[in-house]
């Protein structure tokens, strides 16, 4: 195998205080290194005259990569030459870096693995895992960042239920292959990044409302802050990782946990792009959302929504709000990028409990596309991989009440009940009154049945009734008459 490392005749090596960089000015100029197999890495730099090993000395706890210089191999393989202060003391090596074959509008980052090939004192060989070189007369290659993985001993991790899992360093170069004279030439030119300064990974859990099992959809997010002012966010595009996962829980067998292998995923999101969300249950919510939007738009989406069903009986309030810890993780943060959806269950039964899953991870956003002072810019991002809590943010609350036409059919069931209830006093009472009334007339008849008379004798009796008496004076309180 020949591999063309990089030889540029107007270079200039360059020392800047914690990164050295292999420059090649905007002229073409010649690669004459050629070697064969996969060979050292200094055998590699030492092709160009204008490498001088004292320029990149060793610096105790320097743990920074820096971009030497890109090369193409005859076998259409692309590596990577890098500097790394702290040398192979520590026994650190990069994990990944973010790569566009496009330039300007056509900006499309991957995110790649590298792959060591050889590595002697402050100098590492890596060879780009998954990128085949391809057979244009130009070939470009735009790099945003390069990665390493995140180490405890001398990282800061991150807050709030965050970790960084792979931490990241500028490259911003833009290196182009080509010919000339049937000679290879490389011109490396400066370019523009937007760095991420700070970073919270979550996401939302929604209901599917009541099913034969509990499910729900769990929207992911990120949210960020950069080191330059975006007036309007058009563009992102993320990377992520996602794995499935299940829990299970068997009384007197214990608990078991199972992992399915790491997924790559990468998410375009525009400006207007957005979602819905409705998880067909009973009583369940729809939910809308934007894949970009601010961090005051998104915590007006989630705190204290709520949607009313109304029923012939009862109204059922189904609501959503952010939880304390997630008004803290997103305080000082301006954008969210909503750029994944995924699926989540939970089944129980006699003694056991399973659960269904997605973790997501790895985090990180690749490119911006966004409008400041009137002005577009599409550039690269340097931004570390982050993965968020297994918690969501939110917290989902039911409630269920009766509705007005009910109560108002209820009161007057209960009025009806009431006087169901009432009816046998009532009869005592009407009988009670029924045998005074008939008691005062057989007392006025001299005791004789007034319904078995006849109208004269009737009359006959009235007139001789004593109105005065004391008897009508307790019956009615009058003085007769």
């Amino acid at each position: 195998m020949k591999v063309k490392a990089i030889r540029c005749l107007s270079a200039v090596l360059t020392l800047c205080l914690s990164a050295v960089i292999f420059i090649c000015g905007f002229a073409l100029t010649p690669v004459y290194a050629q070697t064969n197999g996969y060979s050292g890495v200094l055998y590699d730099l030492g092709k160009s005259k204008n490498f001088n090993i004292s320029d990149y000395p060793v610096r105790q706890g320097d743990y920074s990569l820096n971009v030497i210089t890109l090369a193409e191999s005859e076998d259409n393989e692309l590596f990577v030459y890098v500097y790394q202060p702290s040398g192979e003391g520590k026994n650190i090596c990069a994990s990944s870096i973010n790569i566009s074959l496009g330039t300007g509008d056509e900006l499309s980052f991957k995110n790649y693995k590298l792959r060591l090939i050889d590595a002697e004192d402050v100098f590492y060989k890596y060879a780009v895992a998954g990128l085949t070189v391809s057979l244009l007369p130009k070939r470009y290659y735009s790099v945003s960042s390069i990665f390493r993985p995140f180490d405890e001993n001398i990282d800061k991790q991150a807050e709030d239920g965050n970790k960084i899992t792979e931490v990241v360093y500028e490259v911003a170069k833009q290196y182009c292959f080509t010919s000339k004279d049937g000679q290879p030439y490389v011109e490396v030119v400066d370019i523009q990044t937007i760095e991420v300064t700070d970073k919270f990974v979550g996401f939302v859990r929604y209901s599917d409302g009541f099913k034969l099992y509990v499910g729900a959809c769990d929207s992911h997010f990120v949210a960020f802050n950069t080191d330059k002012p975006m007036d309007k966010l058009l563009e992102a595009d993320v990377y992520y990782t996602s794995q499935s996962y299940s829990y299970s829980f068997v009384t007197l067998v214990g608990e078991s946990h199972t992992f399915g292998g790491k997924q790559d995923n990468y998410a375009y999101l525009t400006y207007t792009d957005r979602v819905e969300h409705n998880g067909g249950g009973l009583f369940a919510g729809t939910y809308t959302w934007d894949r970009i939007e601010t961090v005051d738009e998104f915590i007006s989406e989630n705190e204290g929504w709520q949607n009313v069903y109304s029923g012939a009986i009862i109204d059922i309030n189904v609501g959503s709000e952010i939880t304390e810890e997630g008004k803290a993780a997103l305080k000082g943060k301006k954008w969210v990028l909503r750029f994944a959806e995924t699926g989540y269950s939970l089944n129980s039964g006699y003694g056991s409990v399973t659960s269904f899953s997605t973790l997501v991870g790895d985090v990180t956003i690749l490119r911006l596309k966004f409008e400041t002072d009137g002005v577009v810019y599409n550039l690269g991002v340097v931004d570390n991989k982050q993965t968020g809590s297994d918690k969501p943010v939110n917290n989902e609350w039911i409630s269920a009440e009766l509705s007005d036409n009910f109560k108002l059919i209820l009161s007057i069931i209960l009025l009806v009940l009431v006087l169901l209830l009432l009816l046998p006093l009532f009869r005592l009472i009407f009988k009670g009154i029924g045998r005074l009334i008939h008691k005062r007339d057989t007392h006025n008849s001299g005791g004789r049945d007034l319904d078995k008379m006849s109208r004269e004798e009737v009359e006959k009796e009235l007139d001789k009734i004593d109105w005065n008496s004391d008897f009508w004076k307790n019956i009615d309180g009058t003085d007769g008459g």
